[in-house]
């Protein structure tokens, strides 16, 4: 959904399919965007707003998606549950680390092991956490030795857009596409010159700062930013030991320019290098130990895409390299992660009448290797490696208000089995209603990770490389209304999974298999935005799942998960507030001192933020989290984050 610019969920106006946004005014960057970006959503600072124009000057653009297809297409042409949430509302929720921003979608289930920095999780409609492809600007971001995504170390400042489109995409995006697939845009939305900075401090001896920059060369720009973060945290163990807290610094750039009129050139570069204290079961009896362990974790992303396209521009071409490197260090053992992908992808469109055809074709190779060092000597140490190659085909059609899509792929592997997939999709909207129905049928599939297969530790756990691969299918429906100011978008889904790989506590050491009966998941997903006035805008969403292994109810998923946010701001005043609540049923998770299946109470962790406008330059702001002190687990054992407050200071140049 996308009105007034806001984008928060994934209902359009399905009679034309358009994005509201006036925001026009010097954009700093994603890093300093609540004194104009939220501008375009009628909630913040010194500029000219949208509502201070008559609604027929507003100027419309439609919503293009990136992830919706292997080529960005309309919102209005997305067959799948897809939700967006731009720089504006993401700063507008007051989230430092991806991971808790995506508490306010539905279908999304957060795990987090103690305090900010700490490792988190997400699950995509009762998904594992290794079922979610992350992207981050086109790069497949997961570590290749783990097969999941660290978002404890991804923060938000720097993060323009993020797309989360939910149900099984291998058939468009390959392994790991069982949930879905989660898109972070890091590209500043608009193209001005501009500089920012911020620096922040609160509980737990919290310190933030960054800074970000974007400079225009005739049709060329370069863009960066960099953040760091560091906090003492609290005793993870709860048992009143020595406090464990994280740092992270994060750089990224990208260099945009033409090649020529038909041709262009994008690069993109990310580091990290991330560091968290934690406890750990030294006794094996079930319980954390207060002891200074410490995990550090670095990652180097990078892309160089051309893009081209014919004189009559009815055929494009993407030429595109991408190079993942992790390392996590934890203690003596290091373990090591390498991707290099390279992929050709053409796309076609034509007209026949009054039906538009779209046709990408797509041949793509990868090689990932995994190294494993515990020391000299140590059982541990060994290097694998991968090699793959897939085609894929994805064809659209488009004919008023009807679209139609179907996709296939095949993928070949050195050390997994051969596999096929595909998808099919389509969506109908009822202008005369104000409403879009869509549905979807697909397939998912998730390699084994390295562990699993060739793990090795005598004391605890040896792989399995006999191992199958996960596979999912899945089907959906959906309906996306207006109702007057008002947009609301309801999902239902159903998945089974099989082959679903566990550990298995049964033989000693512990070892990997693949379940033989079926992992069942179903669910409805609601969400909506209400705008009450100019000045009062509320958003929401609320998801009922059941996720089920052989009838039991499988760890860590809630049955019920809701988000509320309002966010308050009188146009041409400077200042501002916005407050939500992030609700998290119970769920069920393992005792491993008696491999017992024990219970986790629901918790809601409200969280808020102030600002006010100095001048046009300058804004300070306050924000919290878990206002109400609640106190929870997300991880048995792990005590969750208690009452945090924290003031800050932004500036523009």
């Amino acid at each position: 959904m996308a009105r007034n610019g806001f984008v928060v969920t994934t209902n359009v106006k399905p009679a034309h399919g358009v994005r509201v946004c006036v925001a026009q005014e010097n954009t700093v960057s994603t890093i300093f965007p609540s004194l104009t970006i939220l501008a375009c959503l009628g909630v913040s600072a010194p500029v000219a707003l949208a509502q201070t124009q008559p609604q027929n000057d507003i100027k419309t653009e439609p919503e293009i998606i990136v992830i919706g297809s292997r080529s960005p297409i309309p919102l209005t042409e997305v067959t799948a549950a897809i939700s967006v949430i731009d720089g504006a509302y993401l700063h507008a929720l007051g989230s430092v680390l991806a991971g808790d921003a995506l508490r306010a979608l539905p279908g999304v289930a957060v795990n987090r092991s103690g305090p900010a920095g700490a490792l988190t999780q997400v699950r995509l409609r009762g998904s594992e956490a290794n079922h979610v492809l992350v992207l981050i600007d086109g790069i497949e971001a997961s570590n290749p030795f783990s097969g999941a995504f660290s978002f404890n170390t991804l923060p938000t400042n720097g993060i323009s857009r993020i797309e989360v489109l939910r149900g099984e995409q291998s058939a468009l995006w390959g392994s790991d596409a069982i949930g879905g697939v989660i898109n972070f845009v890091t590209a500043p939305a608009q193209k001005t010159n501009s500089a920012g900075t911020f620096v922040e401090y609160g509980s737990f001896d919290t310190v933030r700062t960054g800074a970000n920059a974007q400079m225009l060369f005739g049709q060329a720009r370069l863009f960066g930013n960099l953040s760091y973060a560091n906090s003492d945290g609290y005793d993870v163990s709860a048992t009143g030991g020595d406090k464990d807290g994280y740092d992270n610094v994060t750089a990224f750039a990208g260099f945009d320019t033409p090649l020529s009129t038909f041709a262009s050139l994008k690069t993109r570069a990310r580091l990290t290098k991330a560091h968290s204290e934690f406890d750990a079961d030294t006794d094996f009896d079930g319980r954390l130990n207060d002891v200074a362990r410490r995990l550090r974790q670095n990652q180097f992303d990078g892309l160089a895409q051309i893009d081209a396209q014919t004189l009559d521009g009815h055929l494009n071409h993407v030429l595109k390299s991408t190079y993942t490197t992790t390392q996590d260090v934890d203690g003596a053992s290091r373990s090591n992660g390498y991707r290099t992908q390279l992929s050709y992808q053409a796309d076609a469109n034509w007209q026949s009448g009054a039906i538009t055809h779209h046709l990408t074709v797509l041949g793509e190779g990868e090689r990932e290797i995994y190294k494993n060092n515990g020391g000299p000597g140590a059982f541990q140490n060994q290097k694998q490696r991968n090699t793959g190659y897939a085609v894929a085909a994805d064809y659209r059609l488009v004919s008023g208000a009807l679209v139609l899509n179907g996709s296939v792929r095949r993928d070949t592997h050195t050390l997994f089995t051969n596999a096929n997939t595909w998808r099919l999709g389509g969506s109908y909207a009822f202008s005369n209603l104000g409403g879009r129905l869509r549905a979807s049928a697909g397939q998912g599939i998730k390699n084994p990770g390295f562990f699993e297969l060739f793990g090795f530790f005598p004391a605890f756990f040896v792989g399995n490389p006999n191992l199958k691969s996960e596979r999912s299918m899945g089907y959906e429906l959906g309906w996306e209304q207006d109702i007057g100011a008002a947009t609301l978008s309801i999902s239902g889904y159903s998945t089974r999974l099989r082959d679903e790989i566990f550990t298995d506590f049964s033989v000693f050491p512990a070892t990997a298999n693949n379940r033989t009966s079926k992992s069942r998941r179903k669910g409805i997903e609601i969400e909506g935005e209400w705008p009450l006035s100019n000045a009062l805008r509320l958003t929401g969403s609320t998801t009922f799942s059941k996720t089920t292994q052989n009838t039991v109810r499988e760890i860590r998923r809630p049955k019920f998960l809701a988000s509320l946010a309002m966010h308050w701001q009188v146009p041409d005043k400077p200042f501002g507030f916005s407050l939500g609540a992030d609700h998290n049923g119970n769920m069920t998770d393992t005792d491993f001192g008696t491999f017992s299946t024990i219970r986790l109470k629901a918790y809601t962790l409200v969280h808020g933020t102030a600002h006010y406008d100095l001048n046009d330059n300058i804004q300070i702001y306050l924000r919290g989290d878990n206002l109400l002190n609640e106190k929870y687990s997300e991880v048995f054992g792990f005590a969750g984050q208690k009452r945090g407050v924290y003031g800050g200071l932004r500036a523009k140049f």
